[in-house]
């Protein structure tokens, strides 16, 4: 297309500038406010856009799906013994959600820059939040396990999977393997890794080749798939495959990892061409055929052949560049969709939907690319919706609240002419009830959610994807002070993830006549308890029923996961009541997690518990869990000043509170060969355990601690109070217990003196610790304290304690008089921390440390040789400093005086929203040259003026 005239830029940009100042400023100023230049304004497509034609059906979407059309992934249940095992929340389930799909967008990412010469995100730093990592972060921790553990196949426009390492091993290539009969080449194409950087317009499943296995009514064959894990974590498992109407519709996979097996059963006559994740599972780094493969089986009850292409673990770092700009050197899931989606299989007319201009401008075809996934990716008689989640901000960020888009031909003005796919104005006006209600019930009483809206929004425009509901969400405005707050606190996303659940569920109960059921939430009292003779119960109390949905999300039943480890974990077993009982072998360590269940689908685990049965006579210690905390301030923030972003917070729960610390403090007794029971203090509180006999010892954390979690509340001080006084021994740690209890009331400062022995000091202490020379922990040196980089959270400012009548220092500050630990026996034996005892970065260290207090309890005569240092995984993040925000609406300086013109001024080319076919998101990238949105504005303001000189008088 040739460039536009002169004439014609400052005809279009006037025509620009009349609509905005009638359909916005003329308006009342709060609807102004609302709409006038939105920032989520961006994504508008111009009238009469032509676009590359959507690609065709491939070939095995020749058939309209049928009702009784199996789901991509289901979940395989041996009828054979064996373990089955997993991350919980991450396997597919049955719930409400069941045989639909949820095609899931979480807005912007990461996009290649040619003014820039670098990689930018779409938005910028505002207020210390950047939307394009907000989205990824809520999608890919909140709402992608919920919508899973409702049963609905979940589709991610962008990588899912936080880990930022990934191997890959396809078909005759290292690792892979076969074994049996019935193995043949395909001539259907598939992955195959292509040379490093990926290049612009390069398909990699059409660059291999495929196997077909034969299948059988039992296994007769197997293959492979045995990757060299880089290092020790979580990863998610994607199998890909040629789909096909021959093809067997139920596919056999099996997933060896290090808590065990997890079996799946894929159809492969649907989705191919693609990524197909069946779960989130622990590897140990190394190669281990036994712990760390997928293993397809040619068993079948329906017959047909199995494609074999490529095994994908992790979600890795960026891969797509050029000689120009080298890829992303940040996880993939910070990318924006354009390059997932290329990733994954799709066409370039599904990427790149306007041809050569759109690969140089890929943050416009960024938003097109996610609608169009989906559509490419969709078939006939699927039932499936596509929901995006986003933020959204005004021009003075004073507007506040959550919206939903529908398409309609009018711009972001307020209004709604419907005229998208049908059915998609119902969900989301299903989508909005649900989350102002749950929003005004949970965070804010006066939450703002507005009327449904239209606008020719290219992300729900159907002429991108004209196949399903789509709605478009933005949850808040991450320019205001106040939705900026609510966006960096982990309780507002988890809520409005699960109302966005709710909404689902209930649209499509609506929609089919059936009742609503919705998924119930997690226990939180939870204790694992020694029995007699090797048995262990475990035992819960039921989660409440939200008042509001009429007991319809109340548990029916419960799932006990169990592992050895803490880490990797089996798929668990159905109780009907509230307690799980089983026997295990003398000195065996044994985690569980309890998720509440119904008809809906699952809830998210509980926090861990555990156990070690004894070896002997010995009585257990019991372990209690009271890091309840989960709030902002806990978050790390990222120095992002190579995309000039600042540092903004970043909100990864596995950094703050994943609730799993109970087993550091189980392997330290494990590596004693004490027995432990252990629950949450929400258990103590509910009476499904006592803290005193016949415990010698309680070992009682409280993480981080803050409001939630500082200190033990006046109950459960007295409980400990008589407990230690009665002879008992108590282990007590945290960041904040002491500074938290000298600041309380009289009788918390009491036990702070009388029981703990200890006030808080004064000083900035280093993230680190050592045994004080001559003491019974001298032995400790060099003891390193985790920052949210190294394998667990960050432990924040600890505490300087002095110690007080009949306290005694063993445990200080490198290089200085401050103590970090203070030892008393004011009958039993009583060491309280100032640092988390969980948050000690080496295994080895916090081993030691735990068998020397359990030698001064007189509970073990020595301690135990030192054990091997325990492989930690890395942690999500390289750093963790100080949040660093930018204010998005700077208080304008003084306007000059103008100087006297002769002559009227003629206004030089008007900015265009849509520059030379610009068909997207017109937005400038985060510390860019600027937005088109905040370039209008600036027109408008020197409109303004020149009127008030009279340049333009009239005109």
């Amino acid at each position: 297309m040739n460039a536009p005239s002169y004439l014609q830029r400052v005809r279009l940009g006037g025509a620009l500038l009349a609509l905005v100042l009638t359909s916005s400023l003329a308006r009342a100023d709060s609807v102004a406010h609302d709409h006038a230049l939105d920032e989520g304004a961006c994504g508008l497509e111009p009238p009469g856009v032509e676009y590359v034609p959507m690609p065709g059906p491939r070939p095995h979407e020749s058939r309209r799906l049928s009702a009784q059309e199996p789901p991509v992934v289901r979940r395989e249940q041996p009828s054979r013994a064996g373990t089955k095992s997993g991350v919980p929340q991450t396997r597919q389930r049955t719930g409400s959600l069941s045989g639909k799909v949820v095609y899931l967008s979480p807005g912007h990412g990461f996009t290649r820059s040619a003014p820039l010469n670098r990689w930018a995100t779409q938005r910028p730093n505002t207020w210390a939040v950047v939307e394009d990592l907000i989205s990824a972060e809520v999608l890919n921790q909140y709402l992608l396990p919920m919508l899973t553990g409702a049963g609905a196949t979940v589709v991610p426009v962008r990588e899912p999977d936080l880990n930022p390492r990934m191997v890959i091993v396809d078909d005759g290539q290292p690792g892979y393997s076969e074994e049996g009969e019935g193995f043949e080449v395909s001539s259907q194409s598939g992955w195959a890794t292509p040379a490093t950087p990926m290049g612009n317009a390069v398909e990699p499943f059409s660059l291999g080749t495929t196997r077909v296995m034969a299948s059988a009514r039992a296994a007769t064959a197997s293959a492979t798939w045995a990757p060299e894990i880089p290092a020790d974590g979580s990863y998610n498992v994607y199998v890909s495959y040629v789909a096909d109407p021959a093809r067997a519709p139920d596919a056999h996979y099996v997933v060896k990892h290090a808590g065990g097996e997890s079996h799946f059963r894929v159809n492969q006559r649907r989705h191919g061409g693609t990524w197909v994740l069946l779960g989130r599972f622990y590897f140990k780094a190394g190669q281990h055929l036994d712990s760390g493969a997928v293993v397809a089986l040619n068993d079948t009850a329906e017959g047909g052949t199995l494609s074999l292409d490529a095994v994908r673990f992790g979600g890795g770092s960026g891969v797509i560049g050029d000689a120009a700009m080298a890829p992303l050197a940040r996880p993939r899931y910070e990318e924006s969709a354009r390059y997932h989606v290329q990733f994954s299989g799709a066409p370039a007319t599904v990427y790149a939907p306007t041809g050569a201009n759109a690969l140089s401008n890929e943050r416009n075809a960024d938003v097109t690319a996610r609608p169009r996934f989906a559509a490419w990716l969709h078939e006939e008689g699927e039932d499936a919706v596509y929901v995006a989640w986003h933020t959204n901000a005004s021009t003075t960020g004073n507007v506040s609240g959550t919206e939903a888009y529908v398409y309609g031909p009018n711009p972001v003005d307020g209004t709604l002419n419907f005229t998208g796919f049908p059915g998609s104005d119902v969900l989301a006006r299903a989508l909005l009830a649900e989350l102002g209600t749950d929003l005004r019930r949970e965070v804010d009483p006066n939450w703002r959610t507005r009327n449904l809206r239209s606008a020719n929004l290219g992300e729900v425009n159907p002429t991108h994807n004209n196949e399903m509901p789509s709605v478009l969400l933005e949850i808040a405005y991450h320019d205001n002070v106040t939705d900026s707050n609510r966006l960096k606190e982990p309780a507002f996303r988890r809520v409005a993830a699960r109302a966005i659940l709710q909404g689902l569920i209930k649209y499509y109960a609506a929609r089919d006549g059936v009742p609503v059921v919705l998924p119930p939430d997690a226990p939180d009292a939870v204790a694992a308890l020694n029995g007699t003779g090797g048995t262990v119960e475990v035992r819960w109390a039921a989660p409440p029923a939200n008042p509001d949905e009429e007991g319809r999300d109340a548990p029916t039943g419960y799932r006990v996961y169990q592992s050895a480890d803490g880490l990797g974990w089996d798929d668990g077993t159905d109780e009907a009541g509230t307690a799980f009982t089983l026997t295990l072998a003398p000195g065996t360590a044994r985690y569980f997690r309890v998720a509440a269940l119904n008809a809906g689908g699952e809830g998210f685990p509980s926090a861990t518990v555990g156990v070690r049965t004894p070896g002997g006579a010995e009585a257990p210690v019991l372990v209690v869990n009271g890091f309840e905390r989960l709030d902002a301030s806990q978050a790390c923030a990222e120095p992002l000043d190579a995309y000039d972003l600042e540092a903004p917070v970043r909100l990864l729960v596995e950094t703050m509170n994943d609730g799993t610390y109970v087993r550091r403090h189980g392997a330290a007794l494990a590596h004693a060969g004490h027995a432990f029971d252990s629950a949450t203090r929400a258990a103590v509180a509910a009476r499904l355990v006592t803290v005193g006999a016949p415990y010698p010892l309680v070992d009682w954390f409280t993480g981080r601690g803050g409001v939630a979690g500082a200190r033990p509340s006046r109950e459960e001080q007295d409980a400990l109070s008589g407990f230690v006084m009665q002879g008992g021994h108590l282990l007590l740690s945290g960041s904040h217990v002491a500074s938290a209890l000298a600041v309380g009331s009289a009788e918390d400062q009491t036990f702070l003196s009388d029981i703990l022995r200890a006030s808080p000091g004064s000083g900035t202490p280093a993230l680190s610790v050592e045994g004080v020379p001559d003491g019974w922990l001298a032995q400790l040196t060099g003891v390193g304290l985790d920052d949210g980089t190294r394998g667990a959270y960050a432990v924040g400012a600890t505490d300087v304690l002095t110690p007080a009548s009949g306290g005694t220092p063993v445990l200080r500050y490198p290089g200085t008089e401050w103590a970090a630990g203070v030892a008393s026996a004011p009958n039993g034996r009583v060491l309280l921390l100032g640092v988390p005892f969980e948050g000690i970065v080496s295994s080895a260290q916090r081993a030691g440390l735990m068998s020397s207090f359990l030698v001064q309890a007189g509970l073990l005569t020595e301690p135990p040789a030192a054990p091997a240092e325990e492989s930690a995984a890395p942690g999500l993040l390289t750093s963790c400093v100080a949040a660093r925000g930018v204010d998005p609406h700077p208080p304008p300086e003084p306007e000059p005086e103008p100087e006297p013109e002769p002559e009227p001024r003629v206004l030089g080319v008007l900015p265009q929203f849509y520059p030379l076919g610009d068909s997207g998101c017109g937005c400038g990238a985060g510390g860019g040259t600027g937005t088109a949105v905040w370039l209008l504005l600036g027109v408008i303001v020197q409109l303004r003026r020149a009127r008030r000189r009279g340049d333009v008088a009239g005109r």
